[in-house]
């Protein structure tokens, strides 16, 4: 994701983020019926197993064939707080750095200049 362009695209509904939930596990009955060779219909008492389910956030995009202009199934990325968080400490980081690297050659230029 260019991130640049976060907002511009949330403004235009191309881009979202929500709450997404998926199914991991089918709940599982408590009563099971097994018909057997003969035709024959046995009823068995088991364990209830529930339904397990996983929300996560994702970041929802849109797209569309270039070709024809349909739209495309959205794509969903699953993202957690703590990436969003490393990935902004990264590009602020790369900010310092650059920022370092910039100070450094003003100082530079200023002594070029006083030759």
């Amino acid at each position: 994701m260019n991130w640049s362009n976060y907002s511009s695209l949330k403004s235009g509904s191309k881009v979202s983020l929500g709450k997404e939930k998926i199914t991991t596990k089918e709940a599982v009955a408590a009563i099971a019926e097994v018909v057997d060779d003969d035709g024959n219909i046995t009823t068995h008492a088991q364990a209830a197993e529930a339904k397990e389910e996983r929300e996560f956030v994702a970041l929802t995009s849109k797209s569309w064939d270039s070709n024809t202009g349909v739209a495309n199934a959205d794509s969903k990325k699953e993202y957690s707080l703590s990436q969003l968080e490393r990935e902004k400490a990264r590009y602020d980081s790369d900010i310092a750095k650059a920022k370092a690297q910039s100070d450094g050659l003003k100082a530079a230029i200023a002594d070029f200049k006083k030759l």
